[in-house]
């Protein structure tokens, strides 16, 4: 039988577990596992608290004041990583945290490189460099840096296209900078004219890589990771003196985009945390099938019940998604007239105008943000409880985006379709993959190959007229939304499919008939019925 151990041994071993349990983890966590390029990751949930990941207590207050107390799954895994000067490829989801999560230890990493006298701001030398798609994306970015940079005396600065580059120019000119938040083809525009020099940057961040992707920006973000993986060719390791960190961020990351990592970020770790691919798991999500364009009107109307005295619909503020300007212009036209307060938000609104259409949403006094895929992607500090697609997203990428909208940092959220004929393969391929939790990127990607696949077959089967050229008949069964429409009705670079615009017999685009355009009459648009699925 075992002897028991007398209280003085028993006292001291629970000492010694109570200063074991009161030590700190290490500042810099070893990474969970050897990560494969494109695979999805374990996370390891090691800390609980931003100072257990070695965040200085001057960030941890700057979070705490823009109310982030705790580190989520892909914090925990990757800010110990960026502390550690790695370089990392991140896919995580929309709403999960993303800009702190790079933020935050990029600019301890800029005060620590400050303190040891290994680096300072000098005019137009930043030391990090953050690049985005959008202007509106790089304010919201800036704004968040400049929260952080208060409380590290650091200095931090924005450049974007859509205003002009003279009071840009004469600012990196004249102020020391440590870290730029930059759209790419400002950033370039600034270095040719010799107001703006990459040599010291030793921080790169690509955020919204898919966006940038599909915006146009992969020349531009190719030539700058060519300037600046000049150092990791002579040394590549990942704390060499010298070297550049690169972090690649984003919900998605497009083929384009993983060539590009193959060129010059070989050595990045792939970071795609579980989950990043699909919807938050707080998502309700709606489909209302609609057997045209008058039907999803008269859906949209019964969906948003009456407007209030304010101009608010019953479902309270709300996010109202199209595919086209021309389709914005005409869903806030008729909301208007049907007494909704709503704020129009897309590519042809000026960009003075759209900020304050933004800013009347977010301060409450519009209701209704009639927008495109331009705020999918392009507003990180929008977030609302309903997300309404009047059309359907043209790809399983966009629908995600579209939902990341709502249901962020683990709140609850609505996301209602209006969904055509043309629409249902799509719809079917993301809920199957949703049902066998799968990646909708993926099963996304694998829709549209099989609808190419499928379009190019029935071009070559299609009878032909005696001109060679395809019958009408024949070009109506591949491409069904063209039938009764000329290429001069469509917008400029405009596809055949979702996007070009429906038209309502009789009603211009973006236009109502000018028959009943008062209240009662809808504009002339009768309701329809719609099935709930």
């Amino acid at each position: 039988m075992a002897r028991v151990k007398s209280p003085r041994v028993i006292s001291a071993l629970v000492a010694l577990l109570g200063a074991a349990a009161s030590l700190s983890l290490p500042r810099v966590l070893p990474p969970c596992n050897s990560i494969a390029r494109r695979t999805r990751i374990p996370v390891c949930l090691t800390a609980n608290t931003f100072e257990a990941l070695g965040v200085r207590a001057e960030i941890v207050e700057a979070l705490a004041a823009a109310g982030v107390r705790e580190p989520n799954v892909l914090q925990q895994e990757a800010i110990p990583a960026v502390l550690g000067r790695q370089s990392l490829v991140i896919g995580a989801q929309t709403g999960s945290g993303k800009t702190f999560t790079y933020l935050a230890p990029v600019m301890q990493s800029l005060k620590l490189d400050e303190d040891a006298g290994t680096g300072r701001a000098r005019a137009r030398r930043p030391r990090a460099i953050v690049l985005l798609p959008t202007r509106e994306l790089a304010l919201q970015v800036h704004d968040v840096a400049k929260a952080v940079s208060h409380r590290l005396k650091l200095r931090v600065g924005v450049i974007h296209g859509g205003v002009p580059d003279g009071p840009q120019r004469r600012r990196l000119e004249e102020r020391p900078l440590d870290l730029l938040v930059a759209t790419p083809g400002r950033l370039l525009k600034l270095m040719e004219a010799g107001s703006l020099y990459l040599g010291d940057v030793r921080h790169v961040v690509l955020d919204e890589v898919d966006t940038m992707f599909e915006a146009g920006f992969g020349p531009e973000l190719d030539r700058v990771l060519q300037i600046t993986t000049r150092d990791l060719a002579a040394d590549p390791r990942p704390d060499a003196s010298g070297a550049v960190q690169h972090l690649a961020v984003g919900a998605t990351h497009p083929e384009s985009a993983l060539v590009l990592y193959d060129k010059w970020l070989r050595s990045a770790r792939r970071m795609l945390v579980k989950g990043s691919h699909t919807v938050p798991s707080t998502l309700r999500q709606e489909f209302l099938t609609c057997n045209g364009p008058t039907a999803k009107v008269s859906a949209l109307r019964d969906l948003l019940g009456v407007a209030d005295a304010s101009g608010k619909p019953s479902i309270g503020r709300s996010v109202l998604f199209c595919n086209s300007q021309q389709s914005a212009r005409f869903v806030d036209h008729t909301l208007v007239e049907d007494g909704y307060k709503t704020a129009n938000y897309h590519g042809a609104v000026p960009a003075n105008e759209r900020a304050s259409n933004f800013k009347s949403f977010l301060d409450g006094e519009a209701h209704v943000l009639v927008t495109t895929d331009l705020a999918a992607r392009g507003l990180d500090n929008l977030d609302v409880a309903h997300v309404v697609q009047f059309d359907f997203a043209k790809s399983a990428a966009d629908y995600v985006h579209r939902c990341g909208r709502t249901a962020r940092a683990g709140r609850t959220g609505t996301v209602t379709s209006l969904v055509t004929k043309a629409d249902i393969e799509l719809v079917r391929a993301i809920r199957e993959a949703q049902r066998q939790g799968g990646d909708l990127i993926a099963a996304g990607a694998e829709h549209e190959r099989r609808q190419r696949t499928r379009a190019a077959t029935e071009l070559q089967v299609a009878p032909r007229a005696h001109s060679g050229r395809p019958k009408a008949d024949a070009v109506a069964a591949v491409f069904p939304d063209c039938r009764g429409i000329s290429s001069a009705n469509r917008e400029p670079g405009a596809s055949a499919g979702r996007g070009s615009g429906e038209r309502v017999k009789g009603t211009a685009p973006g236009r109502q008939s000018s028959r009943g355009r008062g209240r009662g009459s809808r504009g002339g648009l009768g309701r329809s019925r719609t099935r709930r699925s």
